[in-house]
């Protein structure tokens, strides 16, 4: 097509339409009874050469436009429509009459358009064949001609033999020869249309029917003529005039790119009933309509290669087809033993995980479970199948409650299309026992469709379980090392303070060492007793509403000296907005982000401290938006039980080393340092950012890092807005 695109190519393809068949519809009007014969005659000439300029044109500017693919056969096309009008155009200024008088020049150049529409039509690029498929498109035409020439044979030839208007030998010899390039013309059109791809159906569709009704003109001429009956003026002369028409009108029809795939014709079925209907066309002209009910020799021998044709074409389509049908046999045996195979490699793979794992559909209705979550549940597959998942396996709250299917993890991950994480799950078993366990949450995902979520969980039982005797542990121990570690404080400082004499200088050195050592091992007991009523909930908390910049300017005060001492300055920035919180534990956690980013910065560098309000959050938005932030390179997000309603953010800012990606999902937990001698040289705990996590999710906020090696970090938390 042309530049334009495929939509001007409709729009025009559109407009040709209604005017083709405007002028069929007059020209049909204008041929009946009810003029006189006279004027229909001239209605022919007229409607005929408007028909085959039109066409011409078109033709040739379609071969102008076109894809360098579809230019030689429509330039052809176009050639030969201007051979033929030019014959009409000699026959009549010679005032020949094509039945009395013809003339050999016009009957000369309507040979010559008959054999270049013919290469035109062989010229078009159709459907790719395989070598049993050519040989079934030779014994196609080998019928398809056949038929048509023994019809005309019939009809035709007899009349022509026994006229005598064309007495010349010239004469005589077109006049046999144009019904034979019109068999031959009418045999490629069918072949076409046979051949022809979908993609390019309407275009060489009208092309075929436009020569095939150009053939039937010419062949009823051709009878007429011969029984000297023929009068120009009549609607056979719509045998002509269509054909123009119709292949003017395919010059329009919007073509297939230059890289569309052809693909293939039509079905072998429709091909075998068009063969073969043209094949009893003309064993019905033979013996209705011929001299004798008995064909003449040439004839005979005529009928047993087309029925031999016919037969052999059968024969090779069977024996494709067969071979095709084996061979597609065998590939979906193949795929379906490979389907077969990789569905029990992924059922093994699914029957020897550890995990539970369950899946669900659309509507949260289980389709299916492996051995360890069966287990684990006290269910089979059997027992679970299309029931409801979240009523039947989530247990209550504490209060009581099931937790609405809308806030459940797995309706998150489908309605987000994001992995969902919670580790605060309540599993429900079949006998009605609870256990607590790590889920997640993942959807399934086809063609952009939510189709369903695939849930993980393990049993942390056990786990948790360890966790509260650890806890319980270091609560005692905290507890009985506090009271002597007081005592060896106190002792240590007065003989520090020289209350028992002097010391020497290798005693002083010492003493210092000591007390140093008890006051980190003071922190890290104090901090482990704050971490352990956390947990517990044995904090006291006094909520009240806080300026955020009061807060800002009171940790930066307090922790003023620790920073003038490591060379790092405090910058209060932007400090916006009022929190519902407890004072003392947002300066806790304040002091140990602001600690440690002193301590992680550059001598000369300096800390900042920001503030201000977010948007409204929601716990749903915020576990989306958490899973999407963890699984982000650069940032580590923790969650709690957020607080809907409007937040405020705070950011404590540094300069200084950073923190690698693969150390931001860990640096919350106990005692973790990005490097193990942090604890040595720094003089931390490892438990700052565990506490002030535990102090910001019990909050209703929610607390992150993001940092990148070598520029800084920022550690971020949110607090509900007073």
């Amino acid at each position: 097509m042309d530049s334009g695109g495929p939509a001007l190519g409709r729009t025009h393809f559109d407009t040709a339409r209604v005017v083709v068949a405007g002028l069929l519809v007059l020209t049909t009007l204008l041929l009946l009874p009810w003029l006189p014969m006279g004027v229909r005659g001239s209605v022919t000439t007229v409607a005929l050469l408007a028909a085959g300029v039109l066409g011409s044109a078109s033709a040739a500017l379609r071969a102008r436009r076109t894809t360098p693919r579809d230019r030689r056969p429509w330039l052809l096309l176009a050639i030969a429509g201007v051979a033929a009008i030019s014959g009409n155009a000699w026959s009549a200024a010679m005032g020949s009459d094509p039945v009395s008088s013809p003339s050999v020049v016009g009957d000369g150049l309507f040979a010559v358009a008959l054999l270049i529409a013919t290469a035109g039509l062989l010229s078009f690029p159709t459907a790719r064949r395989r070598g049993a498929e050519l040989v079934v498109m030779f014994l196609d035409g080998l019928v398809a001609g056949g038929a048509l020439l023994l019809i005309v044979s019939v009809l035709v030839y007899p009349q022509l033999l026994d006229s005598s208007a064309r007495d010349g030998s010239a004469a005589q010899a077109l006049a046999l020869l144009l019904p034979l390039l019109d068999v031959v013309l009418a045999t490629v059109a069918v072949l076409l249309l046979l051949r022809v791809s979908r993609s390019q159906r309407l275009g060489l569709g009208l092309v075929a029917t436009g020569f095939l009704l150009y053939a039937v003109g010419d062949l009823t001429f051709a009878v007429r003529a011969a029984e000297g009956s023929f009068v120009f003026g009549t609607v056979l002369d719509l045998g002509w005039i269509a054909g123009y028409a119709f292949f003017g009108l395919a010059a329009w029809a919007p073509l297939p790119s230059e890289d569309e795939d052809t693909g293939r014709g039509l079905p072998e079925s429709i091909g075998t009933m068009v063969v073969f209907a043209v094949l009893l066309v003309a064993a019905v002209v033979q013996v209705t309509l011929g001299e004798s009910r008995n064909p003449n020799g040439a004839q005979a021998v005529a009928w047993l290669v087309l029925i031999v044709a016919a037969g052999v074409r059968q024969v090779l389509l069977t024996a494709d087809n067969a071979a095709l049908r084996r061979g597609l046999e065998r590939r979906v045996a193949e795929q379906t033993e490979h389907l077969r195979q990789l569905a029990r490699q992924n059922e093994l793979l699914l029957d020897s995980v550890g995990d539970g794992i369950y899946g669900v559909d659309r509507d949260g209705r289980v389709t299916f479970l492996n051995p360890s979550a069966g287990e684990a549940l006290g269910y089979t597959l059997a027992e679970l199948e299309g029931r409801p998942a979240h009523p039947v396996l989530h247990a209550t709250t504490v209060e009581g409650r099931l937790v609405p299917w809308e806030e459940c993890p797995v309706f998150a991950a489908m309605s987000t299309g994001q992995v969902q994480v919670a580790d605060d799950e309540l599993l429900r078993r079949a006998d009605g026992s609870t256990f607590p366990a790590d889920m997640t949450a993942a959807p399934l995902i086809d063609d952009d469709e939510v189709l369903g979520g695939v849930i993980v969980f393990r049993d942390v039982t056990q786990r948790r379980e360890v966790d509260r005797i650890k806890d319980e542990f270091l609560s005692v121990v905290s507890h009985e090392l506090r009271t002597p570690l007081t005592s060896i404080r106190a002792s240590l400082e007065m003989v520090a303070d020289g209350h028992l004499g002097p010391l020497s200088a290798g005693a002083t050195r010492m003493v210092t060492v000591a007390l140093e050592s008890s006051e980190r091992l003071s922190r890290l007991i104090n901090d482990l007793l704050d971490l352990e009523r956390l947990e517990t909930g044995e904090a006291t908390r006094s909520h009240t509403a806080q300026p955020a910049r009061d807060l800002l300017e009171a940790a930066a005060r307090q922790i003023e000296g620790m920073a003038g001492s490591l060379g790092v300055g405090i910058e209060v920035g932007r400090a916006d907005g009022v929190v519902h919180a407890d004072a003392d534990q947002v300066m806790q956690t304040l002091t140990n982000l602001i600690g440690n980013a002193c301590k992680f910065s550059e001598p000369g560098s300096v800390v900042t401290l920001e503030s201000g309000p977010t948007a409204t959050t929601t716990a749903m938005d915020t576990a989306a938006a958490t899973a999407t932030a963890t699984a982000t390179a650069g940032r580590a997000a923790e969650t709690g039980a957020v607080v809907a309603g409007p937040q405020v953010l705070f950011e404590v800012r540094d300069h200084g080393r950073g923190i690698p990606a693969d150390m931001l999902s860990s640096v919350f937990e106990r005692f973790e340092q990005v490097d193990s001698s942090d604890t040595r040289e720094k003089g931390g705990t490892g438990l700052g950012l565990t506490i002030s996590r535990q102090i910001v999710t019990r909050h209703g906020g929610r607390i992150w890092i993001e940092s990148e090696v070598g520029v800084g970090t920022s550690v971020f938390f949110t607090l509900p807005a007073a």
